[in-house]
């Protein structure tokens, strides 16, 4: 009698063994992404020289793509994620975009300026579908102790939804709308400068 139980047992196994593989789901794999800013067109000669200092970064995340829920709710997407930190990938697309003032060439009777700051904030609002940035910068002039600006600025782009591949060409907008602001701060003071050049009008 045991050694029909035993057969019996025995020959259950493979049976139940397979039952518990049909029931337990097998997980499912997904494949982590990694995604980059387009390396943008230089802006051509301009004015004055820009050199682009290493940005860094102050965000909820270094490196994995933060998605805003609500308003007090972040989500830390573990599957999709930046090839650096916001603050790199900002300094990497300034200094193309500005790649024109950044050679030996040219440099010689035109105003110089530092660029670097901290990207405080870096997500994209699906409640909004808005890709968010805030910068904080500040501008130093070379062989001017006394120069200095310094402001924050903040962006909402809107977006067509709410995906990863949204959050990459919000944050290719937003950091154009960086750049065009940099050099309309340096553009103004520069215009400042001639007009305080100039010599006073006479008097009649």
């Amino acid at each position: 009698m045991k050694r029909f139980h035993l057969w019996c047992a025995s020959a259950l196994l493979p049976l139940l063994a397979a039952c518990s593989f049909s029931v337990i789901p097998q997980a499912e794999f997904t494949e982590p992404r990694t995604f980059d800013l387009v390396s943008p067109a230089s802006l051509g000669e301009l004015p004055f020289i820009i050199d682009v200092d290493a940005f860094t970064s102050e965000c909820a995340s270094r490196y994995k793509m933060v998605f805003r829920e609500e308003a007090n709710l972040i989500d830390i997407d573990e599957y999709n994620r930046w090839s650096m930190p916001p603050g790199a990938m900002l300094t990497k697309y300034l200094a193309a975009r500005f790649a024109e003032q950044c050679g030996n060439q040219g440099r010689d009777g035109k105003p110089a300026f530092e660029l670097d700051g901290s990207v405080l904030n870096c997500e994209l609002n699906r409640a909004k579908k808005q890709v968010d940035l805030m910068v904080h910068f500040f501008i130093i002039e070379h062989g001017d102790d006394t120069f200095r600006i310094t402001g924050t600025e903040t962006y909402s782009i809107p977006v067509n939804g709410t995906t990863a591949e949204d959050f990459a060409d919000g944050m290719n907008k937003v950091a154009a709308k960086f750049a065009d602001h940099v050099v309309s701060v340096l553009t103004r003071e520069l215009k400042n400068r001639d007009d305080e050049a100039k010599p006073a009008p006479e008097k009649k």
